[in-house]
């Protein structure tokens, strides 16, 4: 017998935010990890204008990104990510998403989260709302506990999406025709084909007209207007 899942990404699919970049300003403001975190960050801010005009892929942007890391201690970042979530992460969810995935559950499917973001990151949000499985970003760390800047496996992005999210079919009984996948980045083109169901949700604009020209659904959900309603 096969089973049905439905398959999140999570920043601006989840949450109205990115959570790396939301963690960066949150560790220079308050939290400041080491001298050299700063120049770090700024190599990260010089990346940024090239990934938002496509001109550097997703994967290679998150690698630069988690050079930042490079020297902080992991319980230092795990404990600041716990921090993060509750104050600032959590809030920001989106109502109607998290409505969704328990409407997932309720049926029956498997519900599973699958996010390029780094997985201390996302730990918070797991263990809050405990899906049946999840990928993330895994960190390295040396035995010193110290994170070394570099990955501890590849980037979940893009076709890696597609290759974790096969692998748990496979050994799942998961049939992905009939499953559904939902994210607003076009960086998850293949994790989206992968799926009978695919949703962009809030998407950018190239997934957008990916989206248009295979009929897939398209979904628009504001934060403050969820809040709203849920409020009245």
């Amino acid at each position: 017998m096969t089973r049905t899942a439905a398959f999140f990404d999570f920043d601006r699919t989840l949450i109205a935010a990115d959570s790396q970049r939301m963690e960066a300003l949150s560790l220079l403001r308050n939290h400041w990890p080491g001298l050299l975190y700063p120049f770090r960050l700024l190599k990260v801010a010089l990346a940024e204008p090239f990934y938002k005009r496509n001109l550097m892929d997703h994967d290679r942007f998150n690698r630069i990104y988690l050079t930042s890391y490079k020297g902080i201690p992991l319980s230092h970042l795990q404990a600041h990510a716990r921090h993060l979530y509750e104050d600032r992460l959590k809030p920001l969810l989106f109502p109607d998403m998290m409505a969704l995935m328990a409407d997932h559950k309720t049926r029956g499917h498997l519900v599973i989260v699958v996010s390029a973001t780094s997985g201390h990151l996302l730990a918070p949000f797991i263990e809050d709302h405990a899906p049946d499985a999840w990928f993330a970003t895994p960190i390295e760390a040396g035995r010193d506990g110290l994170c070394t800047g570099r990955p501890a496996g590849n980037i979940c992005v893009g076709s890696e999406k597609a290759r974790a999210i096969g692998g748990l079919a496979r050994t799942m009984g998961i049939n992905l025709a009939a499953s559904h996948a939902y994210s607003d980045h076009h960086a998850d083109l293949a994790f989206l084909r992968a799926v009978g169901h695919p949703t962009a949700v809030n998407p950018t604009p190239a997934l957008k007209t990916v989206a248009l020209d295979q009929g897939w659904d398209i979904a628009h959900h504001d934060h403050n207007a969820s809040q709203n309603n849920q409020n009245s």
